[in-house]
């Protein structure tokens, strides 16, 4: 008995019955397991990556803001320093303890609006320079590196 009839004999039963093994079903379960693996951990670090890239984001906005606050400063009072922030706020609006609004809900000549939104996803501090030297989560762990203009995984 050769192979080939053995395996057509044994494994698909007799003639005209229809239908996958054990095995086979068995065979493909297992694979497609793998695969699923493979996926699941390919996508672990997805979120990381994603939480970093929108504090990239987030801190070229808020900065972009703090430099356009401090070019309107400097062309109306003649001075680029700008108040320093001393508090941690996500708070845009300058009223939870930073005297700098970047965000203005009704903007003005006068008043500007800097930023898009009223809060950001992080809290910022800066110096009087408009420098930001805080980025952090609001459980206060450190995610930015403002010396080095990137932010850090959590």
């Amino acid at each position: 008995m050769t192979l080939h009839v053995w395996v057509r004999r044994n494994l698909r039963g007799r003639k005209g019955q229809q239908g996958f093994t054990l095995i086979e079903l068995l065979v493909v379960v297992t694979i497609l397991g793998i695969l699923a693996g493979i996926v699941t951990l390919s996508l672990g670090g997805i979120t990381t990556h994603a939480n970093v890239q929108a504090c990239q984001a987030e801190y070229k906005t808020v900065q972009a803001a703090l430099d356009a606050f401090a070019a309107n400063q400097s062309k109306v009072n003649g001075t680029a320093t700008i108040p320093a922030q001393g508090t941690l706020t996500n708070d845009m609006t300058g009223l939870k303890g930073g005297a700098i609004i970047l965000y203005n809900p009704n903007p003005s000549d006068t008043s500007p609006n800097y930023t898009r939104n009223g809060t950001t996803q992080f809290f910022y501090t800066w110096d009087q320079f408009g420098r930001i030297t805080a980025v952090k989560d609001s459980s206060g762990k450190d995610v930015g590196d403002p010396l080095n203009g990137g932010c850090v995984p959590k």
